[in-house]
């Protein structure tokens, strides 16, 4: 409660809006105190964006929601960037990429914050890869073995099963902590992934962040970077933490939208040149452990429209 109360801010900077173009608005005035991915809020509405561009004449910014109502000149609060606390209590539990319960069940964040976005573990401080892991699967435990900080594409079309595999492999395989990241999800495919496809069995030892279809770009952009985040929690309490992530094309077509908005040009097919670098960081992330952390397992789903192995997320 005390560093809650010690990290509250009495003053906050206010801007306008000066345009409007779509989910994405400019704001005047606040840009000397803003950073890229600081939040806001326009007075008089509940909808939060998020800043993805900043220059002195002014910021970008994109909202969480609809802009329909918003005004020029409409004043606009710079609010404190949320602090991403996981903690034991969050096993079992459905979240946010902000930490926010989406059971309909109360919950508190940890005491300590986590970075969403953090750089992987020294390349000269990790260790090799560990023993092999149990998965329940014959064709795993024979011709494709997994080993801990072991990290694997699975690439597939739609509709092919990739789901069910990954709620098959949180019940079975050998790890003390499950982190599930789903991406660009329906509402409804994420009510049957917990219920059904991950059932009770599953949730006992498992964490879920997800960012549905519905929501913002930045959000779902967020969402693996999240489960990333709360993987690394449990790593760093010494634990073997399974990582699966359904999608990366999803979270790639995400970081699209996003880059776009803020200025960067789109280029192979369709996706601007950080993608890669995107990707590359959010993986590397995962993977055997320094010191004496654990490790993180990671699997990553890969969406191939077309079976095209060429595309630039495949």
């Amino acid at each position: 409660m005390g560093a809650a109360i010690e990290k509250t801010t009495l003053t906050r900077p206010i801007g306008a809006v000066l345009q409007i173009a779509g989910n994405r608005i400019q704001i005047g005035g606040i840009s000397q105190f803003a950073r890229v991915g600081d939040r806001i809020k326009v007075i008089g509405d509940n909808t939060l964006g998020e800043v993805v561009r900043t220059a002195q004449e002014g910021l970008d910014a994109i909202m969480d929601g609809s802009t329909e109502g918003f005004g020029l000149g409409a004043k606009v609060v710079l609010l404190p960037r949320p602090e991403f606390a996981p903690h034991s209590g969050w096993i079992g539990r459905v979240v946010d990429p902000d930490g926010k319960p989406l059971d309909g069940r109360p919950l508190l964040p940890g005491l300590t914050g986590q970075p969403v976005q953090a750089p992987p573990p020294a390349a000269s401080t990790r260790r090799e890869l560990g023993q092999r892991l149990s998965t329940g699967f014959a064709v795993f435990d024979t011709i494709l073995p997994i080993v801990r900080g072991q990290r694997i594409g699975l690439f597939a079309g739609s509709g092919v099963g990739k789901s069910t595999l990954l709620s098959s492999l949180a019940k079975t395989v050998e790890a003390d902590v499950i982190v599930i990241g789903l991406v660009g999800e329906r509402g409804r495919e994420l009510r049957e992934f917990v219920e059904k496809s991950l059932g009770p069995e599953g949730m006992k030892r498992s964490v879920i962040v997800a960012a549905t279809s519905d929501r913002a770009a930045q959000i779902r952009r967020r969402c693996p970077l999240a489960a990333t985040a709360v993987a690394e929690f449990f790593r760093d309490q010494g634990l073997q933490v399974l990582l699966l992530v359904d999608s990366v094309t999803r979270f790639a077509e995400a970081h699209r939208e996003v880059a776009v908005a803020a200025g960067e040009p789109a280029n192979l097919r369709g996706h601007p040149a950080s993608t890669p670098n995107a990707i590359a960081g959010l993986c590397e992330r995962a993977g055997p452990g320094s010191g004496h952390s654990g490790d993180i397992t990671a699997l990553y789903t890969v969406l191939v429209a077309g079976s095209d192995m060429e595309e630039p997320v495949a």
